[in-house]
Formats: structure tokens, sequence, C-alpha cells
């Protein structure tokens, strides 16, 4: 798929550019992929910076030119090489590490951040869906929550990196120096979730969801009762990782 490019609008508060940030998308219809970015994009847009969205499967930018990363989530598993477009984006993420670009990995985002960084990605025996609490050792960066999940997959903690957050079904956060990895979805509201049902139609993802029976209606009345929380948690989740995007390298 070719490049989704957007710049996104800055909000009446901000007065000036602070630079690019690129998110990359997984989903291979546009307005879908562009929806699944959620409240975090607005968020980004609204410090200041500007935003270009990719998808994998397209000629992915130098990395160099960007502030930080951001890699979203996706039905697909962060460890299936037979993904058409998962080489080349782990060889891209590789690169910004090498380049010391930082990256924010979201859910199957954080699990290629873990598997880049030499930590491992399997099958959750704990897969978790809904509103959790987890338990934060630096709640000034990563609060306990409640977070939206919806995942089948988790990640370990990769070797050097910095245990954040874990419940008892798996590791939720960790930072590997300005990098950080989260297992949720701080981006999570109304019109995401719409998409993301939108896509299990045709995808692994919904298959599951399916076989498991979970009760997407009782998560739907969550998302909307959560609406306004969810848009804050995600907010203060950003300038957290953005203070460790601008600590010293």
């Amino acid at each position: 798929m070719a490049e989704l490019s957007e710049t996104a609008q800055l909000s009446e508060n901000s007065t000036a550019r602070r630079g690019k940030a690129l998110f990359v998308v997984h989903d291979t219809d546009t307005d879908r992929g562009i929806a699944d970015t959620g409240t975090l994009r607005g968020h980004v847009a609204d410090r200041g910076y500007e935003v270009q969205i990719v998808h994998p499967s397209g000629e992915l930018p130098d990395v160099g030119g960007f502030e930080f990363v951001v890699v979203m989530g996706s039905s697909e598993s962060a460890y299936d090489d037979s993904v058409p477009w998962l080489a080349a984006e782990l060889t891209f993420l590789r690169a910004a590490l090498a380049a010391n670009v930082p990256i924010f990995g979201v859910c199957f985002g954080g699990q290629l951040l873990s598997r880049v960084l030499g930590g491992t990605v399997k099958r959750s025996e704990h897969p978790e869906h809904g509103y959790v609490t987890v338990n934060s050792v630096a709640p000034d960066l990563v609060s306990n929550g409640p977070w939206m999940q919806m995942h089948f997959d988790r990640f370990s903690l990769p070797p050097g990196a910095r245990e954040i957050a874990r419940n008892g079904a798996a590791l939720q956060a960790f930072t590997f120096g300005r990098n950080l990895g989260v297992q949720f979805h701080p981006e999570i509201s109304p019109a995401v979730w719409a998409t993301w049902q939108a896509s299990w139609a045709v995808s692994r993802e919904g298959q599951l969801v399916v076989e498991r029976g979970i009760d997407l209606q009782k998560i739907t009345a969550e998302i909307t009762a959560r609406a306004e929380e969810s848009h804050r948690n995600c907010g203060i989740l950003l300038d957290a990782f953005l203070k460790l995007v601008h600590a010293p390298v």
C-alpha cells in the first residue's frame, strides 16, 4: 500500500512546530489505518508535531527525519514471519534504534519493540479484553490505569530493559532508554473500537473474538462510558513519553 500521509493540524494552543512524528499503522485500508491512531494522533498534533502516517508495505521514509516513531496495534502476530510486510517493519525499527530515534510501541507495536530488542513474543495464556488495572513501579510514566486491553499475544522483557508495569496476565509496559512499549491501548475511543469491529470480519483477531465469546456489547458500553477518561489518560501517557524523548541522550 502507498504511504498514508497527512499533516495533522495544530491546535489553537500550539504556537510552533516541534518536528515530525511518524505513525506506523497496520490496516491496509487507508481510512481504518488512519482511524487506528485514535486519540493518540490528536494529542501528538496538539503538542505541535507534524504527523505522518505510513503502512510498512509501502516505502518507509528515512527515520532520521522524525523526532519519534509510534507503532500501532495489529490483528497480526508479531512473531508471524509469514506476514508479508513484517520483515520490512522490523528492519525499519532496528534502523530507528540505531539512529536513536525513540519508539513508542502500542500493543502489537510494543511486541515488535520487544522483539527487535531481543525479547520474545508468544501467544498469551491469559488474553485480556476490556479495561484492566496494572501494577506500575513508575506511575509518573505509566499509571495504574484502568487501560483498555485487546490482545491474544504477549511480550517478554527485553535484555537491558526496565519493567514498568505488569499484572497477573502479562508484562504491561517497559522502557529501554528513550523507548516505551505498552501492551494496552491508550488510543482507544468509541470511533477506534468501531473501526476494530469492522476489520474483524476479515481478520484472524475477529475469529478469536468469536471463538472466545467475548462480550462486545459490554466492552462497547464501557468504552463509551470511559471515553473522556481514556482521552485524558492517553494525553498524560504521551506527555510522559515525550519527557523520555527529550531526555539527554
